[in-house]
C-alpha cells in the first residue's frame, strides 16, 4: 500500500486525517497523495488559486513533519486541482493507482468539502478503485490492536479486500475480530460466503462474535466496537445491499456522533 491520498480542505479534521495515517504507516514506505480542490476548473482566478494552495499544502506538510517527525519512509506529493469535489478525488484516485484514500469526518463548516455525511458517501460511491479509511472528528492517535470486520455475507468477501484487512493486520500488529448479526434466515450461500471468508482469515482473526439485535443493527454493532474494545470498524461497500442499510436513512449523522473509532470501507470488487 504505497499510494495514500489524503483529500484536505486545510480544516483540523482534515488535518488529523493526515496525521493518522502517517502515524500508522509509519514503519511502511508510502507516497501521500496530498489533495486540495481548490477551484472550479472554469475560475478565471485558477491559477492564482492553485498558487495558494500549494502554499498551504507546504505549511501542512511542515506542520506534520513538526508533529511526527521527518520520517524517511514517507514521501509527499501535493496536488492542487480545479475540479468538483467529489469527482475530481475520486478521478484522481483511479488516475494514480491509489492504494487507500483516508478523509477526516468533518471539513470547515463554510466549505462543508469533506464530510462524514452526504460528501463522504459521495466519495464512497465514487471511488471504487481503493479503500476508504474514514478518521472520526479529532480522535487522538492509537495503536490499532482490534480491527472488527462485520458483514452478512451476502456476497462472497472478494481476494483483494481480504488482502487489505491482512495488509492492516500487519501494519498494526492487530487481530480481525469477525463479527455477524443473527439474522435467524437460513441462508446457504451466505453461511458458505461466511465459511470461506474465516478460513482464509484464520491466522490473522480471532473467533467470530455472533450478536442478535438487541437495539437495531446500528446501536448492536456500536455496542459491540465499545464492549470489545475495537479499534478500527470494517465493512465492504455494496450499493445495495447491507451497507447502505446500515448507513442510510439518517444512520450517518448517528454514526457521526456515535462511532469514536476509523471506518475502513472495502469496496465492492469482484474475485
Amino acid at each position: 500500500m504505497s499510494k495514500i491520498l489524503v483529500p484536505t480542505d486545510f480544516s483540523n479534521n482534515s488535518y488529523n486525517a493526515l496525521y493518522y495515517a502517517a502515524r500508522l504507516f509509519q514503519n511502511k514506505e508510502c507516497t501521500f497523495h496530498i489533495v486540495n480542490v481548490c477551484t472550479g476548473e472554469n475560475n478565471p482566478y485558477r491559477e492564482k488559486a492553485k498558487m495558494e494552495s500549494m502554499q498551504e499544502m507546504d505549511a501542512l506538510v511542515h506542520r506534520l513533519v513538526r508533529d511526527v517527525g521527518d520520517n524517511k519512509k514517507h514521501a509527499f506529493k501535493k496536488v492542487p486541482l480545479c475540479s468538483e469535489m467529489t469527482e475530481g478525488v475520486a478521478k484522481y484516485a483511479e488516475k494514480h493507482h491509489v492504494d487507500l484514500t483516508v478523509i477526516g469526518n468533518k471539513g470547515k463548516e463554510e466549505i462543508k468539502h469533506i464530510l462524514f455525511g452526504n460528501n463522504a458517501m459521495q466519495l464512497v460511491r465514487e471511488i471504487i478503485s481503493c479503500p476508504v479509511l474514514i478518521v472520526p472528528l479529532e480522535i487522538d492517535f492509537k495503536k490499532v490492536d482490534k480491527i472488527a470486520f462485520t458483514s452478512n455475507y451476502a456476497n462472497p468477501i472478494a481476494h483483494e479486500n481480504i488482502k487489505t484487512l491482512q495488509f492492516f493486520c500487519e501494519v498494526s500488529d492487530s487481530v480481525i475480530v469477525p463479527m455477524s448479526i443473527e439474522e435467524n434466515i437460513d441462508d446457504a450461500l451466505a453461511e458458505k460466503n461466511k465459511a470461506t471468508f474465516l478460513k482464509a482469515i484464520a491466522e490473522n482473526s480471532s473467533k467470530e462474535v455472533e450478536l442478535p439485535v438487541f437495539d437495531g443493527k446500528v446501536n448492536t454493532i456500536l455496542e459491540f466496537v465499545d464492549l470489545w474494545s475495537i479499534d478500527m470498524l470494517c465493512m465492504v461497500y455494496y450499493p445495495h445491499h447491507f451497507f447502505l442499510e446500515f448507513i442510510g436513512k439518517g444512520i450517518i449523522k448517528e454514526l457521526n456522533t456515535k462511532l469514536n473509532v476509523p471506518f475502513l470501507i472495502l469496496p465492492n470488487t469482484p474475485n
